[in-house]
């Protein structure tokens, strides 16, 4: 029997391989194309609850296309600030798709902020109204960052955003982690509603809510909602919204509706890699508000890693370890 063996790529050997917000936006865009025509393997996430408020899942996934194959095994503890550690970590693990042999493992925890960001980032040019010029950020934390570069990336010309968290400190090291070089203000916020206030885009990204702290008629007309995290809201909001789009409804479903989070529980009007493929329409007014819960598909993180792991081996990063 051959040898066998695998790279590893860790938290820095990722960093070093340098892949950039808008290389992750193209790749997030490409898989929708493939999602949207039905070309994946794609199960909804099976987990385990160790406590009450956290979770580690197991995500694999398929594309034929980008013959990329893999799982991410990813833990979210939102208290783990107590044992100063990340709330999210986790591991993709790359196979072969000939022979299923492991390829590469990789972090997952980078990968995971980037592409969560990323895939807001290719809703809102789909959902947004064209030129949006306020957005509002509720939490300060990694997401809230990563958030801010990807809808730069997506609208350059957007004017402002809005910061609020309950850690007044965490505001403020948000605002001036964005230099005054920026052609764009970072703000911080009083209150929620006082972010929301003529936000044409609305991220929420706090953590785990017990309960809602968020109300609809915050929500002007014509603005996105894009939930990061899916509590907060009451659970009357997808009847509140003119439209409702998700990224996998076979996944959201499953995961969301046995927890009766939101009810009704309706349909969503399609997902979004239906709209990205033009199989059925996205905003159809200026008007209309709009709510894209995105969950969170394998197939995003997996592409992603696929292309750091490619670039690792041209730059010779990473360490190679036997597995047989």
């Amino acid at each position: 029997m051959n040898d066998i063996s695998f790279i590893y790529l860790s938290h820095k050997d990722i960093l070093n391989v340098g892949i950039t917000m808008s290389q992750t936006i193209d790749i997030v865009e490409d898989v929708f194309i493939e999602h949207g025509k039905g070309n994946f393997e794609n199960p909804p996430k099976p987990g385990v609850h160790p406590k009450k408020n956290s979770f580690i899942h197991a995500m694999p996934g398929f594309l034929p296309k980008q013959q990329a194959c893999g799982m991410k095994w990813v833990s979210g503890f939102p208290d783990n600030h107590h044992f100063d550690l990340p709330s999210i970590m986790g591991l993709i693990i790359l196979n072969d798709p000939e022979t299923g042999k492991p390829l590469g493992m990789l972090e997952g925890g980078y990968i995971t902020a980037l592409r969560t960001a990323a895939v807001s980032g290719v809703a809102a040019r789909y959902l947004s109204i064209a030129n949006p010029e306020k957005i509002a950020i509720i939490g300060a934390g990694v997401q809230g960052r990563y958030h801010v570069t990807a809808l730069k990336e997506i609208f350059p010309d957007i004017r402002e955003f809005r910061i609020y968290d309950i850690n007044h400190q965490a505001v403020e090291s948000f605002v001036a982690g964005f230099d005054r070089e920026n052609r764009f203000k970072v703000k911080s916020a009083d209150n929620i509603q006082t972010a929301m206030k003529n936000a044409d885009i609305v991220v929420t990204a706090t953590g785990t809510l017990a309960e809602p702290i968020y109300k609809t008629e915050w929500v002007k007309e014509g603005a996105l909602i894009l939930p990061v995290h899916m509590n907060g809201w009451p659970k009357s909001v997808l009847t509140r919204m003119d439209l409702f789009f998700t990224d996998d409804w076979m996944q959201f479903s499953t995961y969301m509706k046995p927890h009766n989070i939101y009810e009704p529980f309706l349909d969503p009007d399609a997902e979004l890699g239906e709209v990205v493929t033009g199989k059925k329409p996205g905003r159809r007014k200026d008007s209309q508000r709009i709510i894209n819960f995105n969950l969170g598909i394998a197939l995003h993180d997996i592409a992603i890693a696929k292309q750091i792991f490619e670039q690792s081996i041209l730059k010779g990063t990473g360490e190679k370890l036997n597995l047989i």
